[in-house]
């Protein structure tokens, strides 16, 4: 038997937005150098998941730019240039070091909190089937 729960769902759906935005941001940084190379960023997750769960459609698969990642359609996460202010080198890279390590940091806490409320979850349903450890 499997449990659907909203609170899981979205601790779930949180530590994959999480992880497919690291993954942006260190293409961004593994970028820096490169000439012309624009900064790209995901959609905020709060906007993500709103428009999901009222059913539009966040990403379509198929279409340049947008990853598709899961089963269940969701999970697609649009990819936009970044509007971070900053000035844009003299080759025409975007990319801020600086701002992009601080969003990786940012990034690792909203994966850590996703898994603490997972875990934490879990701890609840074994406690009132009376299985706690």
């Amino acid at each position: 038997m499997t449990l659907d729960l909203a609170i899981m769902r979205l601790a779930d759906r949180l530590a994959s937005y999480a992880s497919v935005r690291q993954s942006v941001i260190a293409e961004n940084i593994a970028n820096a150098d490169t000439p012309g190379f624009r900064a790209q960023d995901l959609l905020p997750f709060a906007d993500a998941y709103a428009d999901a769960a009222h059913g539009i459609p966040v990403a379509e698969p198929g279409r340049p730019g947008h990853f598709i990642i899961g089963k269940d359609g969701f999970a697609g996460f649009a990819l936009e240039e970044d509007a971070a202010p900053g000035a844009v080198s003299p080759n025409g890279n975007s990319v801020a070091i600086e701002d992009q390590m601080m969003r990786s940091a940012e990034l690792q806490l909203q994966h850590d909190l996703a898994l603490g409320v997972y875990h934490k979850s879990l701890q609840i349903l074994r406690a009132g089937l009376g299985r706690i450890r």
